[in-house]
């Protein structure tokens, strides 16, 4: 009996060396097979390879937990894609040509010019001309006169988009303010057009939204009724992007975040578009949380979803890049000529339905 067992043993513990040495077999040669059917892989499929694995590592950064709409999407559309405004007419570029354009903004709207500016070299014949507000159009002396023993012209004295900062961040009532004491003053009434563009870190969670609202309201109201032929467009407060990893799920979880604060600069741009519809906006918002699918790049806070800007827009500190830069230039120069472009555009006839008595012949 008990050389039976012995025997019995032997043959089993034979049977598992065989087994393990052959598995060991097996792995060695699937890797070796993996690693030369890799060495045979063309460069150019070894690219795409990178570029899908690139473009996995994005959606991975951008996911948050059930929140799909922020992922990204391996078609791509070009950045330098600018077909709808070669659609533009002509006269409409030269109309804006003609005006006096103040731009004030903060950080955001610095990288604005920069894509605006990439622009303008493309297509040359829109023939815009920026300038910083402390230099146009000339640097006077210290007591105003030029060189040339000319006084100084006004800063908005000739044609151009002039650009300056609306003040420091943290204090939109404020930039508020200064903008239409700008549009008061001397030198303001020379001003065709102007925009205020609001900073992203003008809100934080315990921003009054419907007080800062109503104060923008007013106190447009208020200059656009003083000065009826001066064209003031409206722009939507610029996005961050929506918060991702174990750090800003924790954040979320008890109310703070970016995207709490995307939430307030969403309410913001409701109530904006809700209040001008019928008048210019600037959406720089829109543009921002587009992405190049074609949706909306959102983020969940509490039931709602709110826009976010696209981390195909952003760079690795979450501002804008070259594309979002060029996004939002675009929308930009598009809202600029809008009202001469809906001018050109030949609307549909209206027909005026006449109520019927009910009675019949």
């Amino acid at each position: 009996m008990l050389r039976l067992l012995a025997v019995i043993s032997v043959v089993l513990l034979g049977a598992l060396v065989s087994a393990g040495a052959a598995v060991s077999t097996g792995v060695d040669v699937g890797v070796a097979a993996s690693q030369q059917d890799s060495a045979k892989v063309p460069a150019k499929d070894a690219l795409k390879t990178d570029r899908a694995q690139d473009r996995d590592r994005v959606r991975e950064r951008t996911e948050d937990g059930d929140d799909d709409s922020t992922q990204t999407k391996a078609q791509h559309v070009p950045r330098h894609d600018i077909s709808a405004m070669d659609e533009v007419p002509d006269a409409c570029w030269a109309e804006l040509r003609g005006k006096r354009v103040y731009f004030a903004h903060g950080p955001v709207g610095k990288e604005l010019l920069v894509g605006l500016h990439t622009i303008l070299d493309e297509r040359p014949m829109i023939g815009w001309k920026i300038m910083a507000y402390g230099e146009a159009p000339s640097k006077p002396h210290t007591n105003g006169t030029p060189a040339s023993g000319t006084p100084a012209p006004p800063p908005f004295g000739t044609p151009a988009i002039v650009e300056g900062p609306t003040g420091a961040d943290g204090d939109p009532m404020s930039k508020i303010d200064r903008f239409v004491a700008k549009l008061r003053s001397k030198e303001g009434q020379d001003i065709d057009v102007a925009v205020l563009l609001l900073s992203a870190e003008d809100f934080t969670r315990e921003t009054n939204v419907e007080s800062l609202h109503q104060h923008y309201v007013d106190t447009i109201r208020s200059i656009s009724g003083e000065r009826p032929g001066l064209r003031i467009i409206h722009s939507t407060v610029p996005l961050a992007v929506p918060d991702h990893g174990v750090a800003a799920r924790m954040k979320k979880f008890v109310g703070r975040g970016a995207d709490q604060v995307n939430a307030q600069r969403g309410r913001f741009n409701d109530l904006l578009r809700a209040e001008f519809g019928r008048e210019t906006i600037f959406d720089i918002a829109h543009a921002e949380c587009e992405r190049s699918d074609g949706k909306s790049c959102s983020v969940r806070v509490g039931s709602v979803r709110w826009p976010a800007l696209s981390p195909e827009h952003a760079d690795e500190h979450g501002q804008l890049n070259d594309e979002g830069r060029f996004a939002v230039a675009r929308e930009f120069a598009i809202a600029l000529v809008r009202p001469c472009i809906e001018a050109r555009t030949p609307k549909e006839a209206e027909v005026t339905v006449v109520p019927g008595s009910g009675a019949s012949d």
